[in-house]
Protein backbone atom coordinates (compact mmCIF):
# COMPACT_ATOMS: atom_id res chain seq x y z
CA UNK A 1 0.00 0.00 0.00
CA UNK A 2 1.42 3.36 -0.92
CA UNK A 3 1.61 6.31 0.80
CA UNK A 4 -1.50 8.14 -1.22
CA UNK A 5 -3.79 5.06 -0.25
CA UNK A 6 -2.41 5.09 3.60
CA UNK A 7 -3.50 9.22 3.86
CA UNK A 8 -6.58 8.26 1.99
CA UNK A 9 -7.48 5.91 4.96
CA UNK A 10 -6.52 7.89 7.42
CA UNK A 11 -8.78 11.10 6.08
CA UNK A 12 -11.61 8.80 6.00
CA UNK A 13 -11.14 7.51 9.35
CA UNK A 14 -10.89 11.18 10.57
CA UNK A 15 -13.95 12.40 8.72
CA UNK A 16 -16.27 9.68 10.09
CA UNK A 17 -15.00 9.58 13.51
CA UNK A 18 -15.31 13.66 13.90
CA UNK A 19 -18.94 12.68 12.17
CA UNK A 20 -19.66 10.55 14.87
CA UNK A 21 -18.59 12.99 17.68
CA UNK A 22 -20.38 15.82 16.25
CA UNK A 23 -23.70 13.61 15.86
CA UNK A 24 -23.01 12.38 19.29
CA UNK A 25 -22.77 15.97 20.66
CA UNK A 26 -25.23 17.87 18.05
CA UNK A 27 -28.57 16.80 20.18
CA UNK A 28 -26.65 18.04 23.75
CA UNK A 29 -25.71 21.29 22.06
CA UNK A 30 -29.26 21.88 20.55
CA UNK A 31 -30.85 21.13 23.96
CA UNK A 32 -28.57 23.34 25.44
CA UNK A 33 -29.21 25.91 23.59
CA UNK A 34 -32.71 25.45 23.77
CA UNK A 35 -32.40 26.11 27.71
CA UNK A 36 -30.50 28.96 27.12
CA UNK A 37 -33.21 30.26 25.00
CA UNK A 38 -36.12 29.52 27.19
CA UNK A 39 -33.97 30.71 30.43
CA UNK A 40 -34.08 33.95 28.30
CA UNK A 41 -37.74 33.71 28.02
CA UNK A 42 -38.28 33.15 31.56
CA UNK A 43 -36.13 35.93 32.23
CA UNK A 44 -37.68 38.92 30.33
CA UNK A 45 -40.91 37.80 31.24
CA UNK A 46 -39.87 38.19 35.49
CA UNK A 47 -38.29 41.52 34.54
CA UNK A 48 -41.67 42.67 33.14
CA UNK A 49 -43.58 41.61 36.37
CA UNK A 50 -44.40 44.90 38.89
CA UNK A 51 -41.39 45.33 41.29
CA UNK A 52 -42.10 44.24 45.08
CA UNK A 53 -42.06 47.72 45.73
CA UNK A 54 -44.88 48.57 42.92
CA UNK A 55 -47.15 45.41 44.13
CA UNK A 56 -47.11 46.40 47.42
CA UNK A 57 -47.66 49.97 46.87
CA UNK A 58 -51.25 48.15 45.06
CA UNK A 59 -52.26 46.58 47.78
CA UNK A 60 -51.66 49.59 50.07
CA UNK A 61 -55.13 50.49 50.14
CA UNK A 62 -56.51 46.47 50.96
CA UNK A 63 -54.13 46.29 53.41
CA UNK A 64 -55.19 48.94 55.23
CA UNK A 65 -58.57 48.17 54.76
CA UNK A 66 -58.06 45.10 56.76
CA UNK A 67 -55.93 47.10 59.11
CA UNK A 68 -58.47 49.40 59.82
CA UNK A 69 -61.45 47.24 60.25
CA UNK A 70 -59.89 43.98 61.50
CA UNK A 71 -59.75 45.38 65.73
CA UNK A 72 -63.46 45.99 65.67
CA UNK A 73 -64.54 42.54 64.43
CA UNK A 74 -65.35 40.01 67.49
CA UNK A 75 -65.93 36.24 67.40
CA UNK A 76 -69.04 34.98 69.20
CA UNK A 77 -69.38 31.75 70.42
CA UNK A 78 -73.09 30.64 72.65
CA UNK A 79 -74.24 28.08 74.68
CA UNK A 80 -77.22 26.82 74.47
CA UNK A 81 -79.25 23.56 76.33
CA UNK A 82 -80.83 21.22 74.16
CA UNK A 83 -83.31 18.45 75.76
CA UNK A 84 -83.62 15.28 74.36
CA UNK A 85 -87.01 13.85 74.86
CA UNK A 86 -89.40 10.94 73.26
CA UNK A 87 -92.74 10.73 73.37
CA UNK A 88 -95.44 7.30 73.07
CA UNK A 89 -99.19 7.79 72.97
CA UNK A 90 -101.28 7.22 75.82
CA UNK A 91 -104.09 5.45 75.42
CA UNK A 92 -103.63 4.99 71.14
CA UNK A 93 -105.29 1.92 70.93
CA UNK A 94 -108.54 -0.16 72.36
CA UNK A 95 -106.17 -2.28 74.48
CA UNK A 96 -105.12 0.17 76.48
CA UNK A 97 -108.09 1.14 77.69
CA UNK A 98 -109.59 4.67 78.10
CA UNK A 99 -107.53 7.52 79.40
CA UNK A 100 -107.75 8.07 83.36
CA UNK A 101 -110.01 10.28 84.57
CA UNK A 102 -109.84 14.33 83.32
CA UNK A 103 -107.11 12.93 81.09
CA UNK A 104 -107.26 12.75 77.22
CA UNK A 105 -105.92 10.31 75.12
CA UNK A 106 -102.40 11.92 73.31
CA UNK A 107 -98.78 12.39 73.78
CA UNK A 108 -96.90 11.74 76.58
CA UNK A 109 -93.37 12.79 77.08
CA UNK A 110 -90.51 11.46 78.93
CA UNK A 111 -86.93 12.01 79.09
CA UNK A 112 -84.48 8.34 78.74
CA UNK A 113 -81.80 8.29 82.01
CA UNK A 114 -78.94 10.33 81.39
CA UNK A 115 -80.79 11.68 78.19
CA UNK A 116 -80.14 15.09 78.42
CA UNK A 117 -80.24 17.80 78.79
CA UNK A 118 -77.33 18.59 76.43
CA UNK A 119 -75.39 21.72 75.94
CA UNK A 120 -74.87 22.71 71.89
CA UNK A 121 -72.47 25.72 71.13
CA UNK A 122 -72.38 27.90 68.08
CA UNK A 123 -70.43 30.09 66.61
CA UNK A 124 -70.77 33.51 64.73
CA UNK A 125 -68.98 36.87 64.32
CA UNK A 126 -70.26 40.77 65.12
CA UNK A 127 -68.46 44.18 65.18
CA UNK A 128 -67.96 46.59 67.67
CA UNK A 129 -70.60 49.77 66.61
CA UNK A 130 -70.20 51.81 69.52
CA UNK A 131 -66.50 51.62 71.71
CA UNK A 132 -68.04 53.28 75.23
CA UNK A 133 -70.42 51.31 75.50
CA UNK A 134 -69.50 48.15 74.20
CA UNK A 135 -71.98 47.77 71.69
CA UNK A 136 -71.67 44.74 69.59
CA UNK A 137 -73.75 44.20 66.48
CA UNK A 138 -74.55 40.52 64.81
CA UNK A 139 -77.69 38.39 63.28
CA UNK A 140 -80.37 37.77 65.46
CA UNK A 141 -80.13 33.53 64.54
CA UNK A 142 -76.33 33.92 66.18
CA UNK A 143 -77.56 34.45 69.30
CA UNK A 144 -81.56 32.88 69.07
CA UNK A 145 -81.94 30.88 72.12
CA UNK A 146 -78.45 30.85 73.77
CA UNK A 147 -78.41 31.20 77.52
CA UNK A 148 -74.54 32.23 77.35
CA UNK A 149 -73.02 34.02 74.89
CA UNK A 150 -69.20 34.58 74.97
CA UNK A 151 -67.31 37.07 73.05
CA UNK A 152 -63.49 37.13 72.44
CA UNK A 153 -61.59 40.31 70.86
CA UNK A 154 -59.68 40.90 68.45
CA UNK A 155 -56.88 41.36 70.85
CA UNK A 156 -57.70 38.10 72.27
CA UNK A 157 -59.42 39.03 75.52
CA UNK A 158 -63.14 37.48 76.24
CA UNK A 159 -65.93 38.42 78.10
CA UNK A 160 -69.18 36.74 78.54
CA UNK A 161 -72.26 39.19 76.46
CA UNK A 162 -75.67 40.61 77.49
CA UNK A 163 -78.84 40.80 74.40
CA UNK A 164 -79.44 44.47 74.86
CA UNK A 165 -81.63 44.09 71.56
CA UNK A 166 -83.01 41.55 68.65
CA UNK A 167 -85.38 41.59 65.78
CA UNK A 168 -85.77 38.30 64.28
CA UNK A 169 -87.75 39.73 61.38
CA UNK A 170 -84.28 41.37 60.37
CA UNK A 171 -82.16 39.70 61.57
CA UNK A 172 -79.88 41.77 63.95
CA UNK A 173 -79.10 41.86 67.02
CA UNK A 174 -77.18 43.90 69.84
CA UNK A 175 -75.43 42.43 72.32
CA UNK A 176 -73.31 44.29 74.95
CA UNK A 177 -69.91 43.70 76.83
CA UNK A 178 -68.18 45.43 79.69
CA UNK A 179 -64.98 45.96 77.87
CA UNK A 180 -62.62 49.13 77.47
CA UNK A 181 -60.18 49.55 74.64
CA UNK A 182 -62.45 48.76 71.81
CA UNK A 183 -62.56 50.02 68.07
CA UNK A 184 -65.20 50.39 66.37
CA UNK A 185 -65.78 51.08 62.89
CA UNK A 186 -68.22 52.99 61.08
CA UNK A 187 -71.38 52.44 58.52
CA UNK A 188 -71.03 53.91 54.79
CA UNK A 189 -73.73 54.39 52.59
CA UNK A 190 -75.17 50.56 50.82
CA UNK A 191 -77.38 52.93 48.72
CA UNK A 192 -74.74 54.36 46.79
CA UNK A 193 -73.01 51.02 46.86
CA UNK A 194 -72.68 50.00 42.91
CA UNK A 195 -72.27 46.56 41.41
CA UNK A 196 -69.00 46.23 40.93
CA UNK A 197 -67.59 47.85 43.72
CA UNK A 198 -65.06 46.24 45.63
CA UNK A 199 -65.75 45.04 49.29
CA UNK A 200 -64.15 43.15 51.96
CA UNK A 201 -66.10 40.39 54.27
CA UNK A 202 -65.01 39.77 57.92
CA UNK A 203 -65.50 37.05 60.15
CA UNK A 204 -64.52 34.25 61.88
CA UNK A 205 -65.98 31.33 59.46
CA UNK A 206 -65.34 27.55 60.39
CA UNK A 207 -64.68 28.90 63.84
CA UNK A 208 -61.30 30.24 62.00
CA UNK A 209 -60.75 34.16 63.69
CA UNK A 210 -59.74 37.15 62.13
CA UNK A 211 -60.32 36.37 58.29
CA UNK A 212 -60.47 38.75 55.73
CA UNK A 213 -61.64 37.60 51.82
CA UNK A 214 -62.19 40.06 49.15
CA UNK A 215 -64.67 39.88 46.49
CA UNK A 216 -67.82 43.00 44.67
CA UNK A 217 -70.98 43.59 44.87
CA UNK A 218 -72.89 41.12 43.16
CA UNK A 219 -76.13 42.44 43.07
CA UNK A 220 -78.67 44.71 44.76
CA UNK A 221 -81.90 44.18 46.28
CA UNK A 222 -81.73 40.42 46.29
CA UNK A 223 -85.29 39.17 48.02
CA UNK A 224 -86.74 36.03 48.65
CA UNK A 225 -83.96 34.65 51.24
CA UNK A 226 -85.37 31.95 53.31
CA UNK A 227 -83.52 31.65 57.16
CA UNK A 228 -85.41 29.36 58.89
CA UNK A 229 -89.29 30.26 58.94
CA UNK A 230 -88.73 33.64 57.91
CA UNK A 231 -88.12 35.28 54.06
CA UNK A 232 -85.83 38.29 54.12
CA UNK A 233 -85.78 40.79 51.35
CA UNK A 234 -83.52 43.61 50.31
CA UNK A 235 -80.21 42.01 50.33
CA UNK A 236 -76.83 42.71 48.91
CA UNK A 237 -74.98 40.27 47.07
CA UNK A 238 -71.91 39.29 47.00
CA UNK A 239 -68.64 37.08 46.03
CA UNK A 240 -66.46 37.59 48.85
CA UNK A 241 -66.28 33.86 50.47
CA UNK A 242 -69.07 33.85 53.27
CA UNK A 243 -69.10 30.88 55.06
CA UNK A 244 -70.65 29.52 58.38
CA UNK A 245 -69.39 31.26 61.08
CA UNK A 246 -69.25 34.56 59.02
CA UNK A 247 -72.26 35.36 60.28
CA UNK A 248 -73.28 39.25 61.73
CA UNK A 249 -69.61 40.07 60.53
CA UNK A 250 -69.10 43.14 58.80
CA UNK A 251 -68.98 43.56 54.68
CA UNK A 252 -67.16 47.09 54.26
CA UNK A 253 -66.14 48.93 51.21
CA UNK A 254 -62.66 50.19 50.32
CA UNK A 255 -62.79 53.21 52.51
CA UNK A 256 -63.33 50.29 55.72
CA UNK A 257 -66.43 51.88 55.93
CA UNK A 258 -69.45 49.17 56.77
CA UNK A 259 -72.18 48.63 54.08
CA UNK A 260 -73.35 45.26 55.12
CA UNK A 261 -73.74 42.60 57.79
CA UNK A 262 -72.90 39.69 56.40
CA UNK A 263 -75.87 36.99 56.78
CA UNK A 264 -76.32 34.28 54.70
CA UNK A 265 -75.43 32.11 51.36
CA UNK A 266 -77.13 30.43 48.44
CA UNK A 267 -75.45 26.92 48.72
CA UNK A 268 -76.10 23.33 47.47
CA UNK A 269 -73.18 22.37 49.74
CA UNK A 270 -73.55 24.06 53.07
CA UNK A 271 -70.26 25.67 52.27
CA UNK A 272 -69.45 29.25 49.91
CA UNK A 273 -70.61 28.63 46.38
CA UNK A 274 -69.58 32.37 45.16
CA UNK A 275 -73.27 33.82 46.49
CA UNK A 276 -73.52 35.72 49.84
CA UNK A 277 -75.83 38.40 51.16
CA UNK A 278 -75.96 41.46 53.74
CA UNK A 279 -78.36 43.17 55.42
CA UNK A 280 -77.47 46.87 53.71
CA UNK A 281 -76.34 49.35 56.08
CA UNK A 282 -79.12 51.35 55.00
CA UNK A 283 -81.74 49.08 56.90
CA UNK A 284 -79.12 48.63 59.82
CA UNK A 285 -78.63 52.61 60.53
CA UNK A 286 -82.79 52.90 60.79
CA UNK A 287 -83.41 50.31 63.42
CA UNK A 288 -80.09 50.84 65.55
CA UNK A 289 -81.50 53.40 67.66
CA UNK A 290 -84.56 51.25 69.13
CA UNK A 291 -82.44 47.73 69.42
CA UNK A 292 -79.63 49.79 70.70
CA UNK A 293 -82.28 51.01 73.60
CA UNK A 294 -83.69 47.53 73.72
CA UNK A 295 -87.26 48.76 72.62
CA UNK A 296 -89.16 46.10 70.54
CA UNK A 297 -89.41 46.80 66.53
CA UNK A 298 -93.00 47.50 65.48
CA UNK A 299 -93.87 47.83 62.18
CA UNK A 300 -96.58 49.08 60.21
CA UNK A 301 -99.12 47.17 58.67
CA UNK A 302 -101.34 47.91 55.74
CA UNK A 303 -103.71 44.82 55.59
CA UNK A 304 -103.70 43.53 52.42
CA UNK A 305 -101.94 41.04 50.47
CA UNK A 306 -100.06 42.06 47.46
CA UNK A 307 -98.35 40.15 44.53
CA UNK A 308 -96.16 41.99 41.97
CA UNK A 309 -97.00 43.05 38.73
CA UNK A 310 -94.20 41.64 36.77
CA UNK A 311 -95.50 37.98 38.25
CA UNK A 312 -99.31 38.78 36.56
CA UNK A 313 -98.62 40.81 33.77
CA UNK A 314 -101.02 39.09 32.25
CA UNK A 315 -103.88 40.19 34.75
CA UNK A 316 -102.49 43.43 35.30
CA UNK A 317 -103.15 43.89 31.50
CA UNK A 318 -107.17 42.77 31.65
CA UNK A 319 -107.32 45.53 34.15
CA UNK A 320 -105.88 47.64 31.59
CA UNK A 321 -102.52 48.29 33.65
CA UNK A 322 -99.66 47.94 31.14
CA UNK A 323 -96.55 48.61 32.58
CA UNK A 324 -94.00 46.76 34.33
CA UNK A 325 -94.30 48.06 38.17
CA UNK A 326 -96.34 48.40 40.67
CA UNK A 327 -97.97 45.65 43.01
CA UNK A 328 -101.07 44.19 42.79
CA UNK A 329 -103.78 44.10 45.85
CA UNK A 330 -104.65 40.08 45.84
CA UNK A 331 -106.57 40.09 49.01
CA UNK A 332 -107.58 43.02 51.65
CA UNK A 333 -107.95 41.80 55.30
CA UNK A 334 -111.11 43.12 57.50
CA UNK A 335 -111.11 45.83 59.80
CA UNK A 336 -106.96 46.98 58.54
CA UNK A 337 -106.46 50.46 57.04
CA UNK A 338 -106.28 49.33 53.76
CA UNK A 339 -110.58 48.41 54.46
CA UNK A 340 -110.71 51.71 55.77
CA UNK A 341 -109.15 53.49 53.26
CA UNK A 342 -111.55 51.77 50.96
CA UNK A 343 -108.39 49.64 49.09
CA UNK A 344 -110.04 47.05 46.65
CA UNK A 345 -108.95 43.72 45.30
CA UNK A 346 -107.35 44.17 41.89
CA UNK A 347 -106.51 47.59 42.65
CA UNK A 348 -102.99 48.02 41.41
CA UNK A 349 -100.67 50.23 43.93
CA UNK A 350 -98.14 52.49 42.15
CA UNK A 351 -96.56 54.75 44.37
CA UNK A 352 -96.52 55.37 48.28
CA UNK A 353 -95.93 59.11 48.95
CA UNK A 354 -94.41 59.96 45.68
CA UNK A 355 -92.11 56.80 45.45
CA UNK A 356 -92.87 54.72 42.70
CA UNK A 357 -93.58 51.00 43.78
CA UNK A 358 -91.62 48.73 41.49
CA UNK A 359 -93.05 45.43 43.45
CA UNK A 360 -94.77 43.51 46.36
CA UNK A 361 -91.28 43.62 48.48
CA UNK A 362 -90.78 47.37 48.03
CA UNK A 363 -93.92 48.08 48.87
CA UNK A 364 -93.71 45.66 52.41
CA UNK A 365 -90.18 47.31 53.11
CA UNK A 366 -91.95 51.17 53.07
CA UNK A 367 -94.75 50.29 54.97
CA UNK A 368 -92.81 48.13 57.67
CA UNK A 369 -90.28 51.04 57.76
CA UNK A 370 -93.45 53.20 59.27
CA UNK A 371 -94.59 53.39 62.85
CA UNK A 372 -98.51 52.26 63.33
CA UNK A 373 -100.47 55.00 63.09
CA UNK A 374 -98.81 56.62 60.15
CA UNK A 375 -100.68 58.20 57.24
CA UNK A 376 -99.54 56.93 53.48
CA UNK A 377 -100.70 58.90 50.17
CA UNK A 378 -101.48 55.47 47.54
CA UNK A 379 -101.79 56.21 44.08
CA UNK A 380 -104.36 53.51 42.37
CA UNK A 381 -104.79 52.28 39.39
CA UNK A 382 -108.55 51.65 39.03
CA UNK A 383 -110.82 50.71 36.30
CA UNK A 384 -108.49 52.47 33.84
CA UNK A 385 -107.75 55.68 35.78
CA UNK A 386 -105.74 56.60 38.84
CA UNK A 387 -107.13 57.45 42.10
CA UNK A 388 -105.66 58.50 45.69
CA UNK A 389 -106.10 56.99 48.44
CA UNK A 390 -105.15 58.08 52.42
CA UNK A 391 -104.84 54.82 54.27
CA UNK A 392 -103.13 54.67 58.55
CA UNK A 393 -101.32 51.67 59.17
CA UNK A 394 -101.82 49.55 62.47
CA UNK A 395 -99.28 47.29 63.58
CA UNK A 396 -97.98 44.26 61.61
CA UNK A 397 -98.42 41.18 63.87
CA UNK A 398 -95.25 39.38 65.30
CA UNK A 399 -94.08 36.85 62.68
Amino acid sequence: MDNRTVLRHFVLVFVVTFAGIFVLLRSDLVGHFAYLVEKGRLRAIRESLPSAEELAARSIPARQVARLVSPAVVYIETESLLSLSLGRERAASPEDGPPPDGEEGGREDYRLPGWGPWRMTGVGSGFVIDAEKGYVLTNHHVIEGAEVIRVQLADGRRYQARVVGSDPETDLAVIAVEADRLHQVPFGDSDAVEVGDDVFALGNPFGLAGTVSRGIVSAKGRSNVAIGDIVYKGFLQTDAAINPGNSGGPLVNMRGEVIGVNTAIATQTGRYDGVGFAIPSSRVRDLLPKLAAGQRVVRGFLGIVPVSVNDFAEVAAQLGWKEPYGALVARVEQDTGAEAAGLQEEDIIIEIDGTRLEDKDQLMELVGAQAPGTVLTLRIWRDGGIITRQATLGQRPTP
